[in-house]
């Protein structure tokens, strides 16, 4: 399948920080998992490839998880608001919001708390091997992210073991509500987003900015502005602030959450 698309770049989206189980092949294109599926997709004139996808596949789950039908030349015109913006969205041109699984998205920004990228995808990418249904592609094998319930029924010892440390007991507790049903992606994603941060912030071992990635990368909470230490770095130096979410909200309105990811991949990757 070959997708027509501007503003898509398989490299700015799946390597800004979003996402965990997307790994760069040789040729440059990008091999991931997702509701139990691998696909491998890259760009060049022609457009965006999406190999191992089947037409059903793409609209029933691939168009809306690449975020296909937004009109990011607009995103980027609202959030232009200076030059520091205007530099970031050149740099990150082609990043998309990835509409990812909420439950995944949890586990995996709980894990990302005070640790690197590689060792979160270390970490995500052994608990699927433990606890993933397996899937093939091309001759190899994968594993999707596992089911709540699966991840609920192993230990503190068993999570330990795969290198999370202290945030064992997290996601524990994070998989045993889910799978109970007392939190779900679909009652947080109706709620305002006050509100479904509110209620998510109750969850043990979630702090704001666990919070605030789960809602903007699997809710469409778009309002929100994720601040971590880079955002930080940049909105003091760039924006003049040390309050980074209140700052950024507040500058960006609606369109945080892709501000934020402009700004984010611009000062790790291009001004650190």
């Amino acid at each position: 399948m070959i997708l027509k698309i501007k503003d898509f770049v398989p490299e700015h989206t799946f390597e800004c920080g979003q996402c965990f189980r997307w790994e760069r092949q040789p040729d440059g294109s990008y091999i991931g998992i997702a509701n139990s599926q691998v696909v491998k997709i890259s760009s060049n004139a022609d457009g965006v490839t999406i190999d191992g996808c089947t037409d059903k596949d793409y609209e029933l789950f691939w168009r809306k998880y690449l975020d296909i039908d937004r009109d990011y030349s607009h995103i980027k015109t609202s959030v232009n608001v200076n030059e520091t913006m205007d530099k970031a969205i050149k740099f990150g041109s082609g990043i998309r919001i990835l509409r990812q699984d909420f439950f995944e998205a949890l586990i995996s920004f709980i894990i990302s708390q005070r640790s690197s990228i590689p060792k979160i995808k270390s970490c995500v990418d052994k608990l699927c091997r433990l606890a993933g249904e397996e899937v093939c592609f091309d001759g190899k094998k994968y594993y999707a992210f596992p089911e709540p319930r699966k991840v609920a029924a192993l230990s503190e010892e068993d999570l330990r073991a795969l290198g999370v440390g202290y945030r064992a007991p997290y996601i524990l507790k994070a998989a045993q509500e889910v799978a109970s049903g007392s939190i779900s992606g679909d009652a947080l994603e109706k709620l305002d987003t006050a509100s479904a941060r509110e209620r998510l912030l109750k969850l043990y071992g979630v702090g704001d900015k666990v919070c605030d990635c789960v809602l903007l990368f699997s809710l469409g909470k778009y309002d929100l502005f994720p601040s971590d230490v880079w955002i930080k770095r940049v909105m003091e130096e760039e924006f003049k602030t040390k309050s980074a979410k209140y700052s950024g909200e507040n500058l960006f309105g609606t369109y945080s959450g892709f501000a934020q990811q402009y700004l984010f991949y611009w000062r790790k990757y291009n001004n650190a």
